[in-house]
């Protein structure tokens, strides 16, 4: 592994990633359709270098932007399969910071207006009264400059670190945030779902966000980020003179170089990283293994970048 030098706030790093999904299937399974949510996108804190899927059946892929401008990779699969293989692998330049500015033209709608989908109640985040229990979240506004917003925003995320426990075992991919406030524990994408609640209740617009994340000490004995095995998941909140600011609860920490975005959102439900339906009998059972492997590139920070999406994404 790579060792990581000491940063100065705006360096560059490249990150080296590798996701591996597969599916196994008791039976032959057709007619598969699937989307990817797997490409990291430009923005103004990465830049994409590389990126390329390989799948095994091969089948033809085709491409588009959803409604929130991820970069989002189709396939379907016809003949008779019984498993499917999907590797992902990108390098992405990310940059040591927290925020970059807005990174769109002024937008002369009104604030309610422009932010409806990030303030609103979805479906991954209910309008739950466990959020007025959190005492951090009344705190926030639009008048605190970049680092009372960064240090609010960290204390609220540092609430939920210490006072609910990392358990992968009481929640799953279809629980509430209310799962969280009874059980005192959940994953990553549990926090980032009951942040995001607290936030919208005090009408600051909040969107989930998929993606990676580096850990420093994987190999080694120590403190391990949580959530570096799989895709992880965290929280980007909305000031108007600073643009998007990444708050990590599950690791205690503000987003900054070791975070690879690849799908933002209302919640979970917008971002899945592989979603997809097939045809089979009845007695058809599916098996899932998946991993991802993250680390200190060596790309030429020269090299051209490669964007699927070709542009770039606030």
């Amino acid at each position: 592994m790579s060792t990581v030098r000491t940063l100065s706030e705006g360096d560059h790093v490249m990150l080296e990633i590798e996701h591996r999904t597969r599916f196994f299937y008791s039976g032959p399974v057709s007619l598969s359709q699937n989307e990817l949510r797997m490409t990291p996108v430009d923005t103004g804190l990465q830049r994409v270098l590389e990126h390329r899927i390989d799948m095994s059946p091969h089948v033809p892929m085709s491409w588009h932007h959803d409604h929130f401008r991820n970069r989002v990779c189709h396939f379907n699969i016809l003949e008779p399969h019984e498993s499917l293989d999907v590797v992902v692998h990108s390098v992405v330049e990310t940059t040591n910071a927290v925020s970059c500015g807005p990174e769109s033209a002024p937008d002369p709608r009104p604030y309610d207006e422009r932010w409806s989908e990030f303030l609103c109640w979805s479906p991954g985040v209910p309008a739950l009264k466990e959020y007025k229990s959190v005492p951090l979240g009344s705190g926030i506004d639009m008048d605190m400059d970049e680092i009372e917003f960064g240090q609010a925003l960290y204390e609220l995320g540092r609430y939920f670190y210490k006072n609910f426990r990392y358990d992968p075992d009481v929640t799953h991919v279809h629980s509430s945030p209310k799962e969280l406030f009874q059980h005192g524990g959940g994953v990553c994408q549990d926090m980032a779902h009951a942040m995001i609640g607290v936030l919208r209740q005090t009408s600051i617009p909040a969107r989930y966000v998929s993606g990676y994340i580096f850990d420093p000490q994987q190999g080694q004995i120590g403190k391990h980020v949580r959530g570096a095995a799989a895709t992880h998941a965290w929280v980007q909140v909305w000031h108007e003179s600073y643009g998007w600011m990444g708050i990590d609860p599950t690791n205690d920490k503000l987003v900054d170089w070791q975070y690879v975005r690849t799908a933002v959102g209302r919640d979970y439900f917008d971002v899945q990283p592989l979603r997809g339906v097939f045809s089979a009998h009845d007695d058809v059972e599916q098996q899932l293994e998946v991993s991802v492997h993250v680390d200190i590139g060596d790309v030429p920070a020269d090299r051209p970048s490669h964007d699927p999406a070709g542009e770039a994404n606030p």
